[in-house]
């Protein structure tokens, strides 16, 4: 879903993963674009830090500390995000983690935090943001996958499992929302 074409320096972008990588990367970015950016992750003194820099160089933004393996956190952000800056423009599901080595060798439960994480987390993150959306009638969201969706690689395979998913969710997703009316960018 979209709004009429606004300006970064007039959007609200959620960012998961935001600590590290990519997501650290675009949340610098953004706020510098001017952008209100909603930093979310698990390591609170990371986020506080990241949030400190884009307010000493200007930007605008906030900490929301959030397992997106927990559906509450996820609804935590939202909500918190609504609150503070009233709606949302772009929801970046950028979460992800690995285990690596040969399947066997590793233990069952890193395999399921890796399914939480790269897959459930993603998905409960996509629920809250297009029902948000669908409330205010716009919105972007952005599911960040991996060349792993659809070129597997040895001793990942839980990750590339949970990727291959991500990218199979963001076509059905897509799908749905032409179906339903509405308009998302291709995945």
């Amino acid at each position: 879903m979209r709004k009429p074409k606004i300006s970064v320096t007039e959007a609200t972008i959620v960012i998961t993963g935001a600590t590290s990588g990519f997501g650290r990367g675009v949340a610098l970015e953004l706020a510098r674009l001017g952008a209100n950016v909603v930093l979310a992750a698990r390591r609170t003194a990371a986020l506080e830090g990241l949030k400190n820099e884009i307010i000493a160089g200007g930007g605008k933004a906030m900490v929301v500390t959030t397992d997106v393996s927990r559906p509450e956190d996820v609804a935590t952000l939202a909500r918190a995000s609504i609150e503070r800056f009233d709606h949302i423009d772009v929801w970046i599901n950028n979460v992800g983690i690995g285990a690596l080595g040969l399947f066997w060798d590793i233990p069952i439960e890193d395999h399921a935090r890796v399914v939480d994480v790269n897959l459930k987390g993603l998905i409960y993150g996509a629920h809250e943001a297009l029902r948000q959306f669908r409330i205010q009638g716009f919105g972007t969201l952005i599911n960040m996958g991996s060349i792993d969706s659809e070129v597997p690689l040895a001793y990942q395979a839980s990750y590339a499992a949970s990727k291959a998913a991500v990218l199979s969710l963001s076509r059905s997703l897509n799908v749905e929302l032409k179906l339903s009316g509405n308009v998302l960018a291709q995945t």
